[in-house]
């Protein structure tokens, strides 16, 4: 996949984790219950292009999408339509907010919606974002260092690397990368702006490139630039922070047995996940799974991007 671009120009985007994720919300009879009167109500908190959003639709659920970005609004709304085959009113399946997920709660008193069955968190970033001139990918070097999921913020990831003083810098990049490369790429970054200012995808891909030793390039199995630029996306959009009150807010949204499902991508995002999940556990609240879920090693070929991703479920008692 050359970033979810294919040569008649038209993108494609894969969800991760697709019939796990309609297998765990199956599970807990959730959909294709023909016994339920009444549709469940799942929240894709993460809607993205709308392929899980529109599999729980297929499936008998009504969806409400929520995204940050206006722009990913408007594709998920067009793909649902074509995903469900939908004809006339359209109301009747989905709805879509464009919204960040720690406004959970304020979105669903606005739909007057007081609980729902099911709540689904894909911490992945869409292969749509790759194309939209962001910064997102390291493969173009003059595309602005922007990195903002929504256009409404103010901050991009270039105003970060000019303006943070070194020790914010190094806990920054601490987030995704060891101790000893998050200090030389804190020192190089302070080093590059005194000279000139950062704009630039290729600007951060120089900085990265001047620290990285050959040996450390030689082992690993993704790009140098990779971590790096995971990091400064992170903190661009406050991801952890986010996560850590959007989790706490869905709990309370849901029913009783309601299930929450989240998938993460790294290390940082996976250890919010499992430290929440193992409270609520252990104050009676909520029956976690044992194990997390991995993709397989088919969907790991067919979109390398799905090899990092961990499912974990939890349901409200």
């Amino acid at each position: 996949m050359n970033n979810g671009v294919r040569e008649d120009g038209n993108i494609i985007h894969k969800p991760v984790l697709l019939e796990e994720v309609c297998q765990v919300f199956g599970s807990f009879a959730l959909l294709n219950n023909q016994a339920q009167k009444i549709k469940p109500i799942i929240v894709d908190a993460t809607i993205g292009a709308g392929g899980h959003s529109g599999e729980l639709i297929k499936r008998g659920a009504y969806v409400v999408g929520m995204d940050a970005d206006r722009e990913m609004v408007k594709i998920a709304r067009e793909n649902l339509k074509k995903l469900t085959c939908l004809t006339g009113n359209y109301n009747d399946f989905f709805t879509i907010i464009n919204d960040n997920f720690v406004n959970i709660e304020r979105a669903l008193k606005d739909l007057k919606i007081d609980m729902v069955d099911g709540i689904l968190f894909d911490l992945g970033i869409s292969s749509y974002h790759y194309t939209f001139d962001r910064g997102f990918s390291f493969q173009d070097p003059d595309s602005p260092l922007d990195m903002r999921l929504s256009k409404d913020q103010q901050v991009t990831g270039a105003d970060l690397l000019n303006a943070l003083p070194k020790k914010q810098l190094a806990d920054m990049f601490l987030k995704t990368m060891p101790y000893r490369r998050s200090i030389g790429l804190s020192k190089a970054v302070l080093e590059y702006r005194n000279v000139k200012k950062i704009e630039k995808v290729g600007d951060f891909l120089e900085i990265i490139e001047k620290v990285t030793p050959l040996t450390y390039r030689e082992r690993r199995k993704i790009s140098n630039s990779t971590l790096p630029f995971m990091a400064l996306r992170m903190a661009v959009n406050s991801e952890l922070e986010n996560l850590k009150i959007a989790i706490d807010r869905s709990w309370h949204l849901l029913k009783q047995n309601g299930v929450l499902v989240v998938i993460s991508f790294h290390s940082g995002e996976d250890a919010v996940v499992k430290e929440n999940f193992n409270n609520l556990t252990r104050s009676g609240e909520g029956l976690v799974s044992g194990k997390f879920v991995r993709p397989g090693e088919l969907e790991i070929r067919d979109n390398p991007r799905a090899r990092s991703a961990k499912l974990r479920f939890i349901q409200k008692k």
